[in-house]
């Protein structure tokens, strides 16, 4: 087994800044795909990509990728549990392989990710056909499931992103230090391991040497990593924003998050000039139930530091409605502080108690009714700010980047400097520029006309 070495830093948080050796699995030479197997994905980014790390182990096997289950001789779940209706969802995939396994046209199904982690796994088990159950920390156990040798029992977090695409993620550290009282990250991904500054750099040269053009910089709370030398993440950031022509992170924790790195933000030319800085709540009481580590009003400074230095921005967030002891004062509070934050865009969602987390034993449960009006209150709130931040953007000519190709409407899905999602009617491919007005705008998207000229 490795050996993961841990250092203490001025926040009192134990990081680990030595990482034990790599895994020896090489990829394999092409083979002809005689077996198929289908990936499917639930949750964060980190789960999208753990799941391009397993893709690539099943090609490397002699798997053909298909796309529908009933075509798969293997079907891997990789799952997410930060929320109820996301294990429903899983659950009901579940129950459709069963039915397909029975019938002889799926042969293997692997649950992975988060949900494998749990202890809810076990009783899965007993429910549905599931032949191989892995957590987030031991993926490297389904090369040998799918005959593929020479995956040392090691954890790394070097999730390596895949050569010759467009966009890549890459992780630069995993695991979580805090213990939000809502949440199950800590138990299902573990303590926080950070990756050397010049291990990523490397990485990230690689990527764009291979046609890289988008890299997002992935953690649990991304803005948390620390290096050796007393390196903090801006140090990071701007060592990559030197690198890759177009950079963008997520997620990060407001604790951690330094002005100097909102700055950062508005100064290097190469990052998107978004932001994502979960909340949670705009009351201090409920902030202090949750083990949050700040005040509102310490929020609002950081976005205002923000604002004031990205003066184009987006600013989007997490927001828990109806957590344990949640009063209508909290819900005002929190009402307020979208005002006062005018969000680009946010996450509202209802809380989901989960197992093994301090809040699912709480008292003081908010019924139901209360909850959803109250999540319909946030969420209006929040589209109404957006709606009015996106009128501005109305007859402006905008460079864009093609994150997708053409979808079924006819348009392809882009994104602005800014970080505004836009649509634009255009036969573009992905990772391409285009420079197009904006015609109109919605309060989740902009809508372009057609584009100006070729895209580069």
């Amino acid at each position: 087994m490795s050996s993961i070495t841990k250092t203490k830093n001025n926040d009192d948080h134990s990081v680990p800044v030595t990482l034990g050796k790599k895994p020896s699995y090489q990829p394999a030479h092409p083979v002809e795909a005689s077996k198929t197997a289908c990936i499917r994905t639930f949750g964060c980014q980190m789960n999208v990509h753990d799941s391009d790390r397993m893709r690539r182990m099943v090609r490397d096997a002699g798997y053909a990728e298909v796309q529908r289950y009933e075509d798969a001789d293997l079907v891997v779940l990789n799952t997410c549990y930060v929320r109820e209706n996301a294990v429903d969802r899983v659950k009901g995939h579940l129950g459709e392989l069963n039915r397909l396994k029975r019938e002889g046209r799926v042969k293997k199904v692997a649950l992975t990710g988060c949900i494998g982690a749990a202890s809810e796994s076990a009783d899965l088990r007993k429910t549905y056909e599931i032949d191989l159950i892995l957590g987030t920390h031991n993926t490297y156990e389904l090369a040998e499931f799918i005959g593929l040798p020479g995956m040392e029992e090691t954890f790394t977090p070097e999730l390596r992103g895949i050569e010759g695409e467009h966009s890549a993620f890459v992780t630069i550290m995993t695991g979580c230090n805090y213990q939000c009282s809502y949440c199950v990250v800590p138990s299902v991904r573990g303590r926080m391991v950070c990756r050397p500054l010049e291990n990523v750099v490397e990485e990230v040269r690689r990527l764009v040497r291979s046609g890289t053009r988008y890299v997002t910089l992935l953690g649990q709370t991304v803005d948390a990593w620390r290096g050796e030398d007393s390196r903090r993440f801006y140090d990071l950031l701007e060592r990559v924003s030197e690198e890759a022509p177009r950079v963008w992170f997520t997620t990060s924790h407001p604790s951690n998050m330094e002005d100097r790195t909102l700055r950062l933000i508005g100064e290097k030319e190469t990052l998107v000039k978004k932001l994502h800085l979960p909340v949670q709540s705009g009351s201090d009481r409920m902030l202090k139930v949750m083990h949050r580590g700040y005040r509102a009003d310490r929020y609002r400074r950081k976005i205002e530091v923000f604002r004031d230095a990205v003066t184009d921005g987006t600013l989007s967030t997490d927001l828990i409605v109806g957590h344990p002891g949640e009063t209508e004062e909290d819900h005002e509070e929190t009402l307020r502080l979208v005002e006062d934050c005018s969000f680009d865009s946010a996450y509202v969602f209802k809380f989901s108690p989960r197992r093994g987390t301090e809040a699912a034993g709480m008292p003081g449960t908010v019924p139901e009714g209360v909850a959803q009006r109250r999540f319909m209150e946030v969420l209006r709130a929040v589209e109404q700010n957006a709606f009015g931040r996106n009128q501005t953007k109305v007859g402006k000519v905008e460079e864009i980047y093609i994150r997708h190709g053409r979808t079924g409407d006819g348009k392809a899905v882009g994104e602005t400097w800014s970080g505004h999602a836009v649509h634009v009617p255009t036969y573009a491919v992905a990772g391409r520029y285009v420079t197009a007005e904006i015609d109109s705008a919605g309060p989740h998207v902009l809508y372009s006309r057609e584009p100006s000229g070729p895209p580069r």
